[in-house]
């Protein structure tokens, strides 16, 4: 399954103290883990089998983490947060459309040695 929309997000960890005679001081102590918003939409006609596929996205909540891939470029190891869907049409008893959403937390691969 592929996904039709990537976004990504990092923020700064900060502390602010307060001071007496002037501005607060702002310490920063790290970044926080990057986290990444895919959103999608299948289709009957290209994905074949939408439950399936749905199926397939809602296993990668497993609190394992997977490789974020696009074509060749790798953004490393994540861990799915959520997964959202909606069914937006039926064709007879099959669901031919879905639209899904899936955040994700990147992971620390272990360091050896």
């Amino acid at each position: 399954v592929t996904f039709n929309a990537l976004s990504r997000a990092r923020q700064t960890r900060m502390v602010t103290h307060a001071t007496i005679d002037g501005a607060p001081i702002v310490e920063v102590t790290g970044i926080d883990a990057e986290t990444v918003r895919l959103t999608g939409v299948l289709t009957a006609e290209i994905t074949g089998d939408v439950d399936a596929a749905l199926d397939r996205l809602r296993d990668l909540q497993d609190g394992k983490p997977h490789p974020l891939t696009r074509g060749t470029r790798y953004y490393g190891q994540f861990v799915v947060r959520s997964f959202q869907y909606s069914e937006d049409m039926w064709s007879g008893s099959m669901l031919s459309v879905a639209s899904w959403s899936m955040d994700l937390v990147s992971t620390r691969e272990a360091v050896d040695g």
